[in-house]
């Protein structure tokens, strides 16, 4: 059984945030949005960062303050809760234990720091970036590699906050090592420097790769065990799946062979998130069985995408941000009967990539947001 720190006290205000998100989450509004069925549209927010400028805080503090990230995270639960009527997605009476996106790099030895504003800075300066050596690389261990002593320490410090109050999930939506192994081999070993022993000396790639999912798998195992969890289908992302920055033969000799190991390893794989164009590899990313959906980023063409996916696999559409924050009412009404009658008859939800505003702009900010999911309900039905 694990302890929690005693002395960690909430702010006062705590219990009133706490008493809000689960009225809300409890509401015959949430009920409704909970029993959507697709197609429906969710808008994504880019944090922490649109969080840094809409409250106005520096992302070190949230990231080392555990009080205070608590009140913030339901703080932001309710402020998407409280501006947003036609809102498809759902309110959740649970408080995320994250500190950011990228805690699998420092797993595997690199540094990872943000600027007041939220945006990461992960380190170029690995001694693989010199030396194409795996000697190089320190076995990962799930207590004591990188983040994972401070990790653990937050959520036990969020968990002794809510008191029971209300459940405290650790990385509710990726989890802790999310990477499939593309992005990893990519940041330690450099852009460049892949490409070049791609051709020089493809078995050291091949190597390196094994070696993330063997340490990746090596890592659930503790984690599963750490929590008393089965091992169960994941959702992985790598934003190098972007061609042509790499090739479709890369990903079907390098990284596909890799993401059927994970795939047997958990038992599935439910999607995979790349934020490039997937079009020229989504029929290599189909010989994954157990995909439940398949994403078409903002960089994949739709009707190309469509032609190369099977009708009966669901489909997760994303929109560049600036289809939101840049576009006229009369533009985003046109994208979203278009995208309506390319996939009629088939399953899939429609979703915005992260949504930052400008600094000082949070009304106008606020005001695109709005339009986009009023349009958004009325073609795809609000439901509510």
């Amino acid at each position: 059984m694990r302890t929690v720190d005693r002395t960690i006290h909430p702010d006062r205000q705590t219990g009133l945030l706490i008493d809000r998100v689960l009225a809300a989450a409890d509401s015959e509004q949430n009920r409704r949005r909970l029993a959507r069925r697709r197609p429906t549209a969710i808008f994504g927010l880019e944090e922490p960062i649109c969080w840094t400028k809409l409250f106005g805080f520096d992302a070190n503090r949230y990231f080392s303050d555990p009080v205070f990230y608590f009140d913030q995270a339901l703080k932001q639960k309710l402020w998407r809760w409280e501006h947003f009527p036609h809102d498809h997605n759902p309110i959740t009476a649970t408080v995320p234990a994250t500190l950011g996106f990228y805690p699998e790099y420092t797993l595997v030895g690199m540094d990872v720091s943000f600027t007041a504003e939220g945006v990461p800075v992960i380190s170029k300066d690995h001694p693989l970036t010199r030396r194409p050596d795996l000697s190089l690389l320190n076995p990962v261990d799930f207590k004591t590699s990188g983040w994972m002593p401070r990790i653990l320490k937050w959520f036990d410090d969020l968990l002794a906050i809510s008191a029971g109050r209300i459940p405290v999930r650790l990385y509710e939506y990726t989890g802790i090592w999310w990477r499939g192994g593309l992005d990893l081999a990519i940041e330690l070993r450099g852009y460049e420097n892949i490409v070049i022993d791609v051709i020089e000396r493809p078995q050291f790639i091949h190597d390196l790769m094994r070696w993330l999912v063997e340490q990746r798998c090596r890592w659930y195992e503790q984690y599963y065990r750490h929590f008393g969890l089965k091992p169960q289908p994941v959702f992985i992302a790598d934003d190098w799946i972007n061609i042509p920055f790499i090739t479709p033969s890369l990903f079907a000799d390098f990284v596909l062979p890799r993401y059927l190991e994970i795939e047997r390893f958990h038992g599935g794989i439910t999607s995979i998130h790349s934020c490039g164009n997937q079009v020229p590899v989504q029929s290599e990313l189909l010989k994954i069985q157990s995909l439940q959906e398949m994403e078409i980023s903002p960089w994949s063409d739709l009707q190309q995408s469509l032609a190369n996916i099977p009708a009966s696999m669901p489909l997760r559409l994303t929109l560049h941000a600036n289809d939101v924050l840049y576009a006229s009412a009369d533009a985003m009404r046109r994208q979203m009967e278009t995208i309506a009658a390319a996939c009629r008859g088939r399953s899939y939800l429609l979703a915005t990539s992260g949504l930052t505003p400008e600094t000082g702009e949070a009304e106008g900010y606020i005001t695109k947001i709005q339009t986009w999911t009023q349009i958004a309900d009325s073609i795809f039905g609000s439901g509510l």
